[in-house]
């Protein structure tokens, strides 16, 4: 049987699958009151060159017209050009959350907070952009950092606010989603189930890909997931897939700690026939160790059934897991481990595995984003047939944001399966270009 790539979309950017797994939409009335509020009266506190303040004052004069995009171009280049008040860098998170790039708000805003007399004016707009990108919990927890910092009682009054105290509680906020389509070349496709291979095919196909995942809310703690998958093979038929997936969670609040338990239902077919049907329970948890790092970690029980001809995959796994998530000016990085336990009725699929991963996600040049990931796997298995393997994996994304909902982007993943079967040791190369949106 056949091997390569992963049979699910991997999105080209972390964050837009966490849209719509693990968030929901607020409501944003306070924010262009307090996104203008330096801006207007900001100009270069400093002696600069003089390229420097000729574009801090282009900058200005576009925002005041409107023209976001023209602006958030001129005050990156008086950054360029050794301007590096926080006044500048508040004012380039103002353009670049006008326009969407909510990665680069983040960034300067996070520099802005570094200038003490600014960081509660800074941690505000943090929440506003989490909001944007439809995160309440991390949203609120810049919020409720305000008001240690500054004495601002408007300033005070407006992350109170956002916080729901004294405030009638907002409407229930509406489902949010995310949709991708792709299309690409894989030079050595494979039979994938989750993380097991099944099969490798030696040989290459042009193939198109889309997902589609919803998430909303039913009160304030429990939301219902739901979504599809679906890649075809231009060729290799056989390798067909498509699959359903739907859940719900439960969300509660203890001291930092953000956690969620939940379960989740998924049917996958292979070439239009029953490939295999999951059900599986999970908890989760997560919390800020400090402001730029955040510490995760999870647990997740499935039980499978294998259908048809893939009866092997009937049985139980376990995976254990955690990571770390640490933000650096425009840079994301996140390191992960994750400890997993196979046991299937077939003994070659069974296996007990570790595995290590990076990622490092880089905003850049207003509206592009490059992501790297890299992840290394060993894998012991039950059949002494089998024996061991240690697969390593590449991945390059570049992605350039259209608007604050659309997004295109290019993938390349290289796999290397170092195998002592012989059937399962191979390299594989998949390249992908598409679009994908939050909805």
């Amino acid at each position: 049987m056949p091997k390569s790539g992963n049979a699910t979309i991997r999105p080209s950017i972390l964050r837009a699958a966490r849209l719509a797994t693990d968030s929901v939409r607020p409501q944003l009335s306070a924010a262009p009151a307090i996104l203008a509020l330096l801006f207007v009266s900001s100009g270069p506190a400093f002696a600069h060159s003089e390229a420097a303040t000729q574009q801090f004052r282009s900058g200005a004069s576009a925002f005041q017209a409107g023209d976001y995009q023209e602006a958030l171009k001129a005050f990156e280049s008086a950054l360029s050009h050794g301007m590096s008040t926080p006044a500048l860098h508040f004012n380039i998170g103002v353009a670049a959350y006008r326009i969407g790039n909510y990665a680069r708000a983040e960034a300067a805003f996070k520099e802005v907070a570094s200038t003490t007399a600014m960081a509660g004016l800074a941690y505000y707009n943090l929440g506003l952009v989490e909001l944007r990108r439809n995160d309440p919990v991390a949203a609120n927890r810049w919020f409720s950092r305000v008001e240690g910092v500054t004495e601002d009682a408007r300033l005070r009054q407006l992350a109170a606010a956002q916080l729901g105290e004294g405030q009638t509680p907002a409407p229930e906020h509406r489902w949010v989603g995310y949709a991708g389509f792709g299309v690409g070349h894989d030079d050595n496709v494979a039979l994938v189930s989750n993380s097991d291979v099944l099969g490798i095919s030696d040989k290459a196909d042009n193939f198109a890909e889309a997902q589609l995942a919803f998430n909303t809310p039913l009160g304030e703690s429990w939301r219902l997931d739901a979504g599809a998958v679906l890649v075809d093979y231009q060729e290799l038929n056989d390798f067909d897939q498509a699959g359903l997936h739907g859940g719900a969670r439960y969300r509660w609040l203890f001291d930092d700690w953000v956690s969620d338990v939940g379960v989740q239902l998924g049917y996958t077919t292979l070439d239009g026939a029953g490939f295999e049907s999951r059900r599986a329970l999970f908890i989760q948890t997560g919390r800020e160790l400090r402001s730029d790092l955040y510490a995760r970690g999870r647990y997740r029980f499935s039980n499978i059934d294998g259908l048809n001809e893939f009866d092997g995959l009937t049985g139980r796994r376990h995976e254990l897991g955690g990571s770390l998530d640490w933000t650096r000016a425009d840079w994301d990085f996140s390191l992960g481990y994750r400890f997993e336990i196979g046991d299937y009725d077939d003994d070659s699929l069974s296996a007990t595995r570790h595995e290590l991963s990076v990622d490092a996600e880089h905003s850049f040049a207003n509206d592009w984003t490059l992501l790297a990931e890299a992840s290394r796997r060993r894998s012991d298995y039950d059949s002494d047939a089998n024996g061991n393997e240690q697969r390593t994996e590449l991945a390059l994304g570049l992605t350039r944001t259209l608007s604050s909902r659309w997004q295109v982007f290019l993938r390349y993943a290289y796999t290397n399966n170092d195998a002592d079967a012989a059937t399962y040791d191979y390299t594989g190369n998949r390249f992908t270009a598409g679009i994908e949106a939050t909805l």
